[in-house]
């Protein structure tokens, strides 16, 4: 499957993505030098590139800023000489129509693939309507000229949560890619991961999860990378981690420890357990610093205006909050300077 811009197919594989931060000057404008500085460095670190997610702040770009980024990114990749690397943006806006119009816009800059995650506003009507929340993802994939990654964040979409019931049906789109659940249930992700990894579900859709990805499964992705280990255990197929914008080299080396230890070699499994230690404790710190945090640890410690601001309403980060950075995750960025 091709994008859109017509750019030859560049499928997407296993592993660790990193769900990029958008930077921000002081006077909140983008800073499209830094954000393909961040592209560059996170591509020669070996990871995917997820553009516009959570951590992009997209609910607060403008449609055009949007494109500009993706532009920007698709430019910084190609540049850089990783014509061949898949671009996941986000594309998700209030309603089904404005989602189709960001995601056939991505499209045209560049994107590859697309990750939605469903409208908050009307959580209220949507939570209790479920044939409403399905038909909305639907339609998504219909129109999208790009295979649709699906974003089941409850925190992010006013509490909607994406049963395996309701995931799984999905995954029988033939334009759904896979999910990434930062719904924190192993479990759930387990269920769809066993349903799109049978035999009669990849006699039916072998063929363009191929033309999707690389290994040709429907991806299952945690939205952590805390949860690594038992998660690649319970049959999913990487993560999209925010924390990965700091550490990307530790988590790709945790993921590709994990992978060998699965398959039998047991030093490696011993080696990510112990690195799994590690991540899941800076990766708590992550997220206990939110947003705000990300950006500052990656001024702090990657290069100065690599993160820049966040746009209001997302406050400023507190004396206690930069010293929580500064102190509790010092180790861990000499562990990732090491590799």
């Amino acid at each position: 499957m091709s994008a859109a811009n017509g750019h030859p197919s560049r499928p997407w594989a296993n592993g660790v993505s990193v769900p990029l931060a958008t930077p921000f000057r002081a006077d909140e404008s983008v800073d499209h030098a830094a954000l393909a500085a961040q592209v560059t460095r996170l591509a020669k670190a070996g990871v995917g590139i997820v553009l516009l997610g959570t951590n992009g702040e997209a609910s607060h770009l403008t449609p055009a800023e949007r494109k500009a980024c993706v532009v920007t990114a698709r430019k910084a990749l190609d540049d850089a000489g990783f014509t061949n690397e898949p671009l996941m943006v986000g594309t998700g806006g209030g309603s089904a129509g404005i989602t189709i119009e960001l995601t056939k816009e991505a499209a045209e800059a560049g994107a590859t693939h697309a990750i939605v995650i469903c409208p908050g506003y009307f959580s209220f009507a949507m939570g209790r309507d479920r044939v409403a929340l399905l038909d909305f993802f639907k339609r998504v994939m219909d129109a999208s000229p790009i295979p649709v990654l699906i974003y089941n964040f409850p925190g992010a979409a006013a509490g909607i949560d994406l049963n395996s019931d309701e995931l799984i049906e999905l995954s029988e789109h033939p334009n759904c890619l896979g999910a990434k659940l930062t719904c924190a249930m192993i479990g759930k992700g387990h269920r769809l991961a066993a349903h799109t990894q049978s035999a009669e579900y990849l006699a039916r859709h072998g063929a363009r999860l191929q033309a999707a990805t690389v290994t040709g499964q429907f991806q299952v992705l945690p939205g952590f990378s805390e949860s690594l280990v038992p998660a690649l255990l319970s049959r999913h197929t990487g993560c999209i981690t925010g924390t990965g914008n700091i550490f990307p080299k530790t988590i790709a080396r945790l993921y590709a420890l994990a992978v060998k230890g699965l398959k039998g070699d047991a030093a490696a499994l011993s080696e990510a357990l112990v690195l799994q230690d590690r991540i899941a404790r800076s990766d708590f710190i992550i997220v206990k610093a939110g947003i705000p945090g990300t950006k500052y640890a990656l001024d702090h410690y990657v290069q100065k205006g690599l993160g820049g601001i966040a746009r209001s309403p997302l406050g400023k980060l507190s004396p206690e909050v930069k010293k929580m950075i500064e102190t509790d995750l010092a180790e861990d960025w000499a562990f990732e300077q090491s590799l």
